[in-house]
This record gives C-alpha cells, structure tokens and sequence, in this order.
C-alpha cells in the first residue's frame, strides 16, 4: 500500500513535467560559480523526451548532492519543485513548465588532517619530492574530491614517467568525521623499485650503428625517462632519414628492472621533390624546384638542391651535409650558391663555396666558416669583379610558443662576423658585424606586439666602402626592413657620369646600418588581425644617422603556410611621400 502511494504522488509530481512542451531549468542563483557549475555537470543535458524528462526530475535532488559533496558541502540540504511559469507569470494557460533547484549548502567539510607519504626507491627521488610539497591541497582547506583525485593520478602518472612501474596505492582515502564539519585525506603510495633502459634494438639496417648511437639520448643502465624516450622519437624524425618512427619500451620483456627499448622504423622515399610558387612586393613572383636526398649512404650524409627563380633575385644552391658527433646537432657541411640579385640599383651576380661546421652548444646554432666569393657588377658604365676569401661565424637561436607559423610569443637573435684580408688572395681586407633580433608577445588574449631591430657595421678603410661587393655592403627598405619604401632603396648614393645616365644617382649601400620596427596587432577573430606599426632606420658610409622612418597599416589572414600580411607603407620622412603596397606570406619567425 506504502509503494503504491508513492508511486503514485512521484506521478502526480513528474507527469507534468513529462509531457510539456517546454521544459527548463532554475537553479538557486546565489551559488557559488564552481558549485553552480558542478551541478550542471552532474544533470547534464537538459531532457528533450519524454522519458528523458521522467529520468532527469527523478535523479535530480541525488545528482545535485553528489555535485556539491563533490566540493566538501557534506551538509547541503536539496529541494526541488516545479512550476507552471506562464500560468503563474502571465495568468495565461500554457503548458511550460520551470523545474527548480534550491540548494543551502551550509558548513563545508574542512581537511584537519593531511598525510602524502611516498615510499619505495622513489622516497628518493627529488622529482617525488618536488610534486608532493607542491600538491594543491593544505591543512585548513575545504575539502575538494577533484582535487584529491588529481592528487592521486599525479603520483601515478609520475611514477610510469620515471619508471616505476610496480607502483601501487597502500593507503588512499578521505575520513569525513561524524559531524560532517572535518576531514583527514591519508595516502601512502609504493613506488616500487625503479626501472632502467636496456638495450635499445633498432630494426634498420640501412645506417651504421655509430650514428643511430648518437641519436640515443641515454645509455643503458641509465633511469627511465619516458621524456628520453620523446627526445629520442624526436630525434629520430628531425633527422629526415625515416618514412616512419615508433619508440616504445619493450616491458614484458623486462629483467631484474630492467626494459629493452624496441625501434621501428622505415626508410623515406629515397629522393623528395618540392616544387613550390611564391609571392612579395619585395623580390616579385617566384617559382622554385628543391630535390632532397635524405640518406645518401649508410653514413648518415644528405644532400639539398634548389633552384628559384624570380626577376629580382634568381638563386641555385646545392649542400651537402655530413654527420660529425651528432647528425642533427652537429655536421659537416659543404656549399655552393649561384645568385643573381638587384641590391638597390646594381645587379650583382656571385657565386660562393663554402665549407663550415653546424653545430649547436648552449642552445644555440653555431656555425664557424670559410667561404670563397666571386662576385660581378657593373656600376656608371663600369665593369667590376671582385674576389674575397672569407672565414666567419654564425650563431642563432629561435624559441616560441604557440604554432610555429603564428606564434603567441617568441625570439629569434642572429650574429655573424666575418672578414677577410688581402694577403688571403682577397681583393680587400675588411671586418663584417651583423646582428638581428626579433620578439614577440601577446597580451590580453586579442592583443600582440612584434618588434625587430638590426644592427651592421663594416670596419674597412675610408675608401673601401663604395669598392666592396655589393653582397657585402648593408641595405635597408622593403617588407622586411623599412616598410613605405622600396626593396633595398635606402642607403647612401653616388652620382653617375655615364653618357645618357649622367646627374642620375643610384643606392649603392653602405657601411654601417641600423634600423628598428615596432608594431601592433588586434585579433578580430582567430584568423584574422590588424595591425600598425611605425618602422625606421639609416645606412651609411660615415658614423652618423641619416634616418628615415614611416607609419603605416595592415591586415592579416592566418592561413595554415603561416600569416598572409597586407600592408601599407607612408613614409613621412620623405620630401615627397606616397603609400607602398607590401604583400608576404610565412611565418615571423
């Protein structure tokens, strides 16, 4: 008789609900915004059949206390009702129905008590140390089953990156006193012993073992690491030498604590071809043909070749790179270039051979030089060639963070000095200095500015300036330079005396250079953003500035091969100024 009666009154109360046509959802609104929110996570989707609805009016006073409990509100006291809104609000006979939700959540639980004891070999373990002194729970706060979950599954998930993989809980759980007002959290976790690397096999046969060894970045017998093993992964791919790579320790295979590495991989298709098609104000259309061969033989060597051509700026380039201690940080490197370029208003053609050693040290790219330039231009009616023997040095370093096409932050810094002297079988002695810089930061999520600055100063004697290689010499203007003027349009200038040209006067760089940009940027949506900026700078023979500047705008798609830039250039330092167009696709870094 009792079962039926509240069979009976559950239908009475849930059957309107059910078969209305409206149905929605009213929660207590001084809530709490986490608690508010868990307790929609615990309904879920509001109900849109009718059984839907039978099942979401009926679990819904348990669901909304395991919500708050969840949070330490052991002592919340949970109602609910429904009302005809429409009828009640407006007196009008319209079947839409409100279900309400109140809830008085009270004193919540308190943590009295808190004990984390690890045990094991990774009682010793500074990484274990650091996690468990850092753990977002403390003695006096409320008591939070999320945050004790995550507690646990930090200690698991450490304990399998650093090769405990007999680890287990002795101990875990929450002691919620009678009174509901206070709570001790008690773990003790055993991690077991820790496991070391064995043997790394690999199942390629195609690569001397030295310069697979070289990409190992442990030895055996060393701790597990799973971060050593993504280190390796990545090695592995960075060198283009496989079609396919999987890493994965071996563990049921495992000895007395200690796990084979297994390597699979694939060789790529031995010869690559890339055909590509560009675009910039600067250099104009471009089309380019790249073949790669990337494992030439068993000893890890490489090759590239490219050839672009552009009206502007035709070039051709073959290198090849052996591996010395390390194929990716660390090789060997030979190569020739073919270009053609219009630097300001001379058209040089050169060609270079060059051999040098690409190594990183200190997180950064080094690469000490020796290279040979020939280099051919003409200048007031006057046939030029020069050749220069030419050591130098590189170092450069690039971080971000975000997408590497369209970073949220980042920093590019390049240096390079080289010189030559004419006992070397140069046509003159000088000494070379460049440095660029780059950096980025976004703020206040929609918000992002980019500045860059380049410094170049060249130590020669009075008269050498204007007789250097144009390749030599420092330019300035362009997309990415001094926007508002011409590619390479700024810097110091000659008058010419050649017949039908005489009173003309050409750039025909300089000296010393600086020049500086800063800009900004909006999001209008993720795939679209604004911008201004103000660029400037001087190019010079003598040690004083001769700037220009101008201001300009922009708008920029994100596309997926990197930001597509649109730009207008004014340069105000100029007597006469008029707009330029900028156009450049790729990345800023």
């Amino acid at each position: 008789m009792q079962y039926s009666v509240f069979i009976f009154f559950l239908l009475l109360f849930v059957s309107p609900l059910a078969f209305s046509d409206s149905f929605s959802l009213k929660i207590t609104e001084d809530l709490p915004a986490a608690v508010k929110q868990n307790i929609n996570a615990h309904l879920g989707e509001l109900p849109k059949t009718e059984s839907e609805r039978t099942a979401f009016v009926y679990s819904a006073k348990k669901n909304t206390l395991n919500a708050v409990k969840a949070l330490g509100y052991y002592r919340a006291k949970v109602s609910t009702s429904a009302i005809d809104f429409v009828a009640a609000e407006q007196n009008k006979n319209n079947d839409n129905w409100v279900f309400v939700i109140d809830v008085v959540l009270n004193k919540p639980v308190v943590i009295n008590e808190l004990a984390i004891v690890v045990l094991g070999d990774a009682s010793n373990d500074v990484e274990f140390t650091k996690l468990v002194n850092n753990i977002p729970i403390k003695v006096g706060d409320t008591l939070n089953h999320g945050v004790y979950e995550n507690v646990k599954s930090d200690l698991l998930s450490l304990a399998l990156a650093r090769g405990y993989f007999n680890n287990k809980f002795i101990k875990a759980n929450i002691a919620i006193q009678k009174n509901l007002l206070t709570a001790a959290i008690i773990i003790e976790f055993d991690s077991g012993r820790r496991y070391r690397f064995g043997e790394v096999n690999y199942n390629f046969d195609e690569l001397n073992a030295d310069v697979l060894n070289a990409l190992t970045p442990f030895k055996t017998g060393d701790f597990y690491q799973q971060q050593l093993l993504q280190n390796l992964q990545s090695e592995l791919d960075t060198t283009q030498y496989f079609g396919s790579v999987i890493v994965r320790p071996d563990i049921d295979n495992s000895q007395e604590s200690t796990i084979p590495i297994d390597v699979s991989l694939t060789k790529a298709k031995r010869h690559q071809i890339d055909l590509g098609l560009g675009f910039a104000t600067d250099t104009k259309e471009n089309v380019s043909v790249g073949w790669k061969t990337p494992l030439v033989n068993r000893y890890g060597h490489r090759q590239e070749t490219k050839v672009s051509y552009s009206t502007i700026n035709p070039t051709g380039y073959f290198i090849y790179s052996i591996p010395l201690s390390h194929p990716n940080n660390d090789v060997l490197q030979f190569k020739a270039l073919v270009e053609e370029n219009d630097f300001a208003d001379l058209t040089s053609k050169f060609m270079i051979f060059q051999i040098g050693r690409v190594y990183l040290k200190d997180q950064m790219l080094r690469q000490p030089y020796v290279r040979h330039l020939t280099e051919k231009w003409d200048a007031d009616g006057v046939a030029n060639k020069a050749e220069y023997f030419i050591p130098g040095m590189t170092w450069s370093d690039k971080t971000w963070e975000g997408s590497a096409l369209n970073p949220s932050d980042g920093f590019r810094e390049y240096y390079s000095a080289e010189g030559s002297y004419e006992a070397l079988n140069s046509q003159t002695s000088f000494l070379r200095l460049n440095a660029q810089w780059k950096y980025i930061t976004t703020f206040a999520l929609k918000h992002r500015f980019v500045t860059r600055a380049e410094l170049g100063y060249i130590i020669a004697k009075e008269d050498v300036g204007e007789a250097l290689s144009p390749s030599l010499r420092f330019y300035a203007g362009g997309d990415q330079s001094i926007r508002g003027f011409a590619y390479q349009s700024v810097g110091p200038e000659v008058t010419l005396s050649e017949p039908g040209n005489s009173g003309d006067t050409i750039v025909t760089g300089g000296t010393n250079l600086i020049v500086g940009s800063l800009e900004y940027q909006y999001y209008f949506t993720e795939h679209w953003r604004g911008a201004l900026f103000t660029d400037g700078g001087s190019v010079n023979n003598v040690n004083k500035l001769d700037l220009v500047y101008s201001v300009g705008t922009g708008i920029h798609y994100i596309s997926p091969v990197g930001a597509i830039r649109f730009e207008v250039g004014y340069p105000i330092s100029e007597e006469d100024p008029s707009l330029r167009i900028h156009f450049t696709i790729g990345t800023e870094l």
